[in-house]
């Protein structure tokens, strides 16, 4: 396996891992953050935003490995496509 791909993996594992967490945490969280961008990274919940792009900002910022999520915190899970999962793997 090349150095690439390894990155590629543990990136998407990282993401795989947050995802998990987030999925997790919903019920506890959707009253009190319910709309909001949640920014993870590590499975924790790092911030909350009011739009995805304001997270993937603050993601860009403090995370210059690219390793971070971003979920939106509803009643029904949705997959943000690019934002949950592009997102950390463009920096490989």
């Amino acid at each position: 396996m090349s150095s690439d791909d390894r990155q590629h993996r543990e990136k998407q594992d990282e993401i795989d891992k947050n995802l998990d967490f987030f999925l997790a945490q919903l019920p506890k969280i959707a009253q009190a953050h319910r709309g909001k961008f949640a920014l993870l990274r590590h499975q924790v919940i790092v911030g909350y935003y009011d739009t995805p792009v304001d997270a993937l900002q603050a993601g860009k910022t403090a995370y210059d490995d690219g390793i971070f999520s971003i979920q939106q915190v509803t009643d029904t899970p949705v997959n943000l496509g690019y934002y949950s999962y592009a997102v950390p793997l463009a920096s490989t």
